[in-house]
């Protein structure tokens, strides 16, 4: 098992493209990113003013070897926020995040909405109402298709990146479900630690679980000599 901290981890933010929230999900490009020490699992919603927040990670998996059977994501949590619940997708971000990553960087999505395009890295949205608060951990278990990536890029100087997306904007229910969306000045949602946050021990970790090598067996030659086996016990002359 090998614990591997985020090369990078940050959020893009978009806060403009029409005037409902979908409008700002379904921009084909960020409007920033956030670079204040924290990941944004959630959206802001407050009159006029409405955010959609997609964070990216990438880890390097260069100096691990062996296959890979199982993987997870560990996020240390820096408020008591319980929602929304969020997937979790395959992403080809650049190493360093871009605005036109927003889009471009979820594997599979060409267009909003990318529900059926996207690839899952889990197989669906997990709930984060863990009760958890400041300097707790969030976990996520994720999918086969996730330990095929894993096992696509280790050894190798390609990174192992996803994506964190809400539920409402990675299904598209935005419009449908906003109408129950609390109007507060503040982003509603989870925070977690990114890395750009100075304490390196906060910052996301990927966990891959290696399979043990299979043991060697070595041989033994024998020139001119037989073996026999004489009350239970191995003999060779």
């Amino acid at each position: 098992m090998a614990d591997i901290v985020a090369s990078q981890a940050r959020t893009l933010l978009n806060s403009s493209n029409g005037t409902t929230i979908r409008d700002r999900a379904s921009a084909t490009n960020a409007s920033g990113t956030v670079v204040n020490g924290n990941l944004i699992l959630g959206y802001f919603f407050h009159g006029s003013v409405k955010v959609n927040y997609r964070s990216f990670l990438n880890f390097d998996l260069s100096g691990e070897s062996g296959t890979v059977t199982a993987v997870s994501l560990t996020l240390t949590r820096n408020n008591s926020g319980d929602f929304p619940d969020h997937f979790v997708l395959a992403s080809e971000a650049g190493d360093n995040l871009a605005t036109s990553d927003y889009i471009d960087g979820i594997v599979g999505a060409s267009s909003y909405a990318f529900t059926s395009d996207a690839t899952k890295f889990t197989d669906s949205a997990e709930t984060l109402s863990d009760g958890g608060g400041d300097g707790d951990t969030i976990t996520f278990s994720l999918n086969a298709a996730a330990v095929s990536h894993a096992n696509a890029v280790i050894g190798t100087s390609n990174r192992f990146k996803c994506a964190l997306v809400n539920t409402h904007d990675f299904n598209d229910t935005y419009d449908a479900d906003d109408d129950g969306f609390s109007a507060t000045l503040a982003v509603q949602g989870i925070g977690a630690y990114s890395t750009d946050n100075g304490d390196s021990s906060n910052h996301p970790v990927l966990t891959i679980t290696i399979a043990a090598a299979e043991p060697t067996m070595g041989s033994v030659k024998l020139d001119g000599s037989k073996i026999q086996i004489v009350s239970g016990k191995f003999l060779i002359d």
